[in-house]
C-alpha cells in the first residue's frame, strides 16, 4: 500500500508541476519571460510594451496546462 502512495504522490507532483508552471506563464508572463532571460539567457527581456512576447508566453502557459490535465485524464483512465 505503501508504494502506491508513492507512486500516486509523485503523479500528483507532477501534476502540479506543470499546472504551477503553466498558471505562472499564463497569468504572468512579464515576469515569467523576465524569469527565463535572467535564468538562461535565450529569451529576450520581456517589457511591459511587448505584446508578442507575453501572447507566446501565454500561449506555452495554455499548452502546459493542457499537458498537465492530459497527463491527469490519461493516469485516471488507465487504472479502470
Amino acid at each position: 500500500m505503501t508504494r502506491l502512495i508513492g507512486i500516486a504522490g509523485l503523479y500528483i507532483l507532477m501534476f502540479l508541476g506543470w499546472m504551477g508552471v503553466g498558471l505562472f506563464l499564463l497569468l504572468w508572463p512579464q515576469r515569467a519571460g523576465n524569469l527565463i532571460h535572467d535564468s538562461f539567457g535565450f529569451f529576450p527581456q520581456v517589457r511591459r510594451a511587448d505584446r508578442g512576447r507575453k501572447v507566446l508566453l501565454q500561449l506555452a502557459g495554455l499548452g502546459l496546462l493542457a499537458f498537465a490535465i492530459r497527463m491527469a485524464v490519461r493516469v485516471v483512465s488507465s487504472g479502470r
